[in-house]
């Protein structure tokens, strides 16, 4: 049964009764941007204090910044996952150094540009891969077929190394079973859904169609 997350973005109107009613979530998937890494700005950190404080589901932090470690103290105590992306212009060793001094589980972000094999050097030292199916900004792109096939290439290396894949962008119930992750990651989907506790379910299930 793969795991899923509601993703929300951290924006300044964010009200948390969003998800009061969802049932089944693995976790919470919060989006991060500074309006730099991509053209949206959500940099609303008292989200992870209010979702801390109002649910008991984990939280990832998927961080679309130029500098991760500067916004990490600020949410750090709040979260389960700091996931930050592997185009910044910074050190990525260095990056996973820090994150690792907290005792915080540590992915990496890839675009869908990013060949899988960039990364490759890294996945000893951490905990997740992130794949992003759109392009980072706002929710409800159209997902990338060719996600399906670096999810696959992933997959090789999981033998050897001990990470989780989560894909993030244009999730639905149709490409759900044609992806053999670990995490979907979802906001539209999920949120406008009729029913969507039972979107939820479909997914969790998905690797059983």
């Amino acid at each position: 049964m793969k795991k899923v997350a509601v993703a929300l973005h951290a924006r300044e109107d964010f009200n948390p009764e969003i998800i009061q009613d969802l049932k089944g979530l693995d976790y919470i998937h919060v989006d991060v941007s500074d309006g730099k890494f991509t053209s949206v700005k959500n940099l609303n950190l008292e989200v992870f204090r209010v979702l801390n404080e109002t649910y008991k589901t984990p939280i990832i932090a998927h961080m679309m910044v130029v500098n991760p470690l500067y916004y990490m103290e600020e949410i750090i105590e709040r979260i389960h996952i700091f996931i930050f992306h592997f185009e910044v212009e910074h050190d990525i060793n260095e990056i996973i150094k820090q994150i690792r001094k907290t005792d915080k589980k540590v992915g990496i972000a890839i675009n869908p540009d990013t060949d899988i094999m960039e990364i490759v050097p890294y996945l000893n030292l951490i905990d997740l891969v992130l794949v992003m199916s759109v392009y980072p900004g706002e929710s409800g792109q159209k997902f990338i077929p060719h996600s399906i096939e670096k999810v696959n290439q992933l997959i090789k290396f999981k033998e050897k190394y001990n990470f989780l894949i989560d894909v993030d962008g244009g999730i639905n119930t149709t490409n759900a079973t044609k992806l053999d992750v670990d995490i979907l990651s979802s906001t539209s989907t999920i949120l406008n859904a009729n029913d969507p506790n039972k979107v939820i379910s479909i997914l969790k299930h998905s690797d059983e169609v």
